[in-house]
């Protein structure tokens, strides 16, 4: 057995087993054993009885989660934790799962050169018959047969007390070249003392470090060794951002500075874009001077944000406890690290929620509880370049020009939107959008959420805001520019795009959706384009009447109870009620924008 501090030097696959008699429980514990000290790149976990937990539950920051639910009598769940490092070399083997063993096969494998290994999490219930000796040779024989030559590396909670004699199990595990390297009791009560969780491997050269941790995570301790092999360096815990520093800001200087500069060569521009780029070299540098630009290191969260240093100096006493064999303070202290976790949970969400209990707190209160952000964070384990993630989406719209002259007259739009328009619509009865005033700018400007995401021209609203008395003028005169010259300016079509993984696989580039971060300086025209066009729609009724998504007043609630009337009408005929629900993946990647296009320059077209 080797010692704690020559484990720290040990280099390689570092694995580990625990029993942890509901997982659900024991997810603080679980957390400190993965961050270590050493961090582990896998974890599996026996005795889990999962039931109908879900895995946003069981998440753990900078890991992904395997399981294997009991389906069979006598079996309890199994569970792996894989570091998000190493998870594109760890593939599951399904194929060499036995029906009659509870097990968990996955395979590690660097390249196509290297030697598989074969990893199985394993749980022998104390219950299971002599006959299960025989199933666990009939899955080594699956094993031997399909990789006889892969190495194999074994460990779990066998029930199977090797401090006794058990020639019967020792002939077994033998035959297949096996060697358990585990030699201290796992299992500690104040009446015994067992050696039940095991590691065996039939080549044992590679295997190190092999402890039992001192994490009390269930009456038996977490077994502990490390594969020898070389490993890309785990991933360090900062990451760099770009923010706008105002550590030194002064709001009076900055306006003062702003009072100084004169926006009037604007008002002699014709073009949009030409009054865009003078307006931006006018109110940038004043900007850059006192708010400038920096990056720093931001720590990502490897623990939960509940599991506070108060928590783990109590858990740590417990364990000392534990392993002092000190079981009367010990179950003590075990109840009162059990009632700190629930505190610890209750005052995290309590401040995640704050005083203001809308929606968009509680969401972000759920989503950092579940670790959904956390899974979805754009900057871990993506590979893939920015130039393939562009080519990407680009290729998503399949259209790269507006329709030509010539085109616009040969589309036809369907017979329905015809006569559907027709019939709402008088002839020359057109869409026509007005300039927009000063003050209806200066409301725009207000009524922007104060984020701190910037666009590609590091412009963020509450520097905007703060700025308004002095550019609002100046940024009319540019929005009723692009009115009259029915143009946008380039700078606005340009957008800073964040790629959101959808699912766990972050090495298939259609696993992503694109987050756009647009200039704030183009939501003011938006929102008044939004304003009129939306009146004109609904003045007209060119909405379907039972359209609930994207109007006002409406949502899933209105479609809901609308279903809900018509199912109740049809069950009082004594009619049969059918629904079909569809759920697609990447909903908006399905709408033909040549479709849009052409209905779009017909309504365009006759309505003029």
């Amino acid at each position: 057995m080797c010692s704690n501090s020559a484990y720290k030097l040990n280099e390689g696959l570092r694995i580990g087993h625990a029993n942890v008699f509901h997982l659900f429980n024991k997810i603080p514990d679980v957390c400190r054993l993965l961050n270590g000290p050493p961090q582990l790149h896998l974890l599996g976990l026996t005795e889990t009885r999962l039931g109908l937990q879900s895995d946003s539950l069981l998440s753990i920051p900078n890991y992904s989660f395997l399981r294997k639910d009991a389906k069979l009598t006598g079996h309890t769940g199994l569970g792996l934790y894989v570091h998000n490092d190493v998870i594109r070399y760890v593939t599951r083997r399904q194929d060499l799962e036995s029906e009659d063993v509870e097990c968990m096969w996955v395979q590690f494998k660097r390249s196509d050169k290297d030697t598989p290994l074969l990893i199985c999490i394993l749980y022998r219930n104390p219950a299971s018959p002599y006959a299960w000796y025989d199933d666990f040779v009939r899955m080594m024989d699956v094993v031997s047969d399909r990789h006889p030559k892969a190495n194999l590396l074994m460990l779990g909670d066998f029930n199977i007390d090797l401090l006794k004699p058990q020639i019967s199990w020792i002939s077994t595990f033998s035959l297949y070249g096996l060697k358990q390297l585990v030699s201290q009791p796992t299992r500690l009560t104040p009446t015994s003392s067992t050696l039940l969780d095991h590691i065996y491997s039939n080549n044992p050269s590679y295997i190190s470090g092999v402890h039992l941790s001192d994490v009390s995570i269930s009456d038996h301790n977490p077994i502990v060794c490390t594969w020898s092999c070389k490993l890309p360096k785990m991933s360090k815990s900062h990451v760099t951002i770009q923010y706008r520093c105002f550590r030194h800001f002064n709001k009076d200087l900055f306006l003062f500075d702003l009072s100084c500069n004169n926006f009037a060569n604007i008002y002699n521009c014709t073009n949009a874009n030409d009054a865009l780029s003078l307006w931006y070299n006018v109110f940038m540098p004043i900007v850059d001077k006192h708010a400038p630009l920096r990056r720093r290191r931001v720590k990502r969260q490897t623990v939960p944000g509940w599991l506070t240093a108060d928590l783990v100096n109590a858990m740590k006493l417990r364990d000392k406890l534990k392993k002092e064999k000190n079981f009367v303070e010990y179950k003590k202290q075990r109840n009162r690290v059990s009632q700190m976790v629930k505190d610890a949970k209750q005052v995290h969400l309590e401040k995640l929620i704050g005083d203001n209990c809308d929606t968009v707190h509680i969401w972000r209160a759920i989503n950092e509880i579940t670790q959904k952000s956390k899974r979805s964070s754009p900057s871990e384990n993506i590979t893939i370049s920015p130039d393939e993630f562009n080519k990407h989406f680009l290729s998503v719209i399949n259209f790269v020009n507006p329709p030509t002259a010539s085109e616009k007259g040969d589309d036809q739009p369907s017979p329905l939107l015809q006569q559907f328009c027709d019939q709402r619509v008088k002839p020359g009865d057109s869409f026509q959008l007005p300039q927009i005033a000063v003050h209806e700018v200066g409301k725009y400007i207000e009524g922007l959420k104060n984020k701190k995401s910037m666009g590609l021209d590091s412009l963020n609203s509450f520097l905007l805001k703060l700025a308004l008395p002095y550019v609002v003028e100046s940024l009319t005169f540019i929005y009723n520019l692009c009115i009259e010259s029915n143009t946008f300016p380039d700078d606005w079509k340009t957008a800073k795009v964040v790629p959101l993984p959808k699912s766990n696989d972050t090495s298939d580039v259609n696993n992503f959706r694109p987050i756009s971060i647009l200039s704030v300086l183009s939501k003011p025209l938006e929102r008044h384009i939004h304003k009129h066009l939306t009146t004109y729609i609904e003045d007209r009724r060119l909405y379907f009447d039972f359209q609930s998504g994207f109007r006002k007043n409406h949502s899933c609630n209105t479609a809901l109870t609308r279903m809900c009337d018509v199912w109740l009408s049809a069950i009082n005929r004594c009619e049969i009620i059918g629904a079909v629900f569809l759920d697609f993946k990447k909903a908006f990647d399905l709408v033909d924008h040549s479709v849009l296009l052409k209905n779009f320059w017909f309504i365009h077209k006759v309505r003029r």
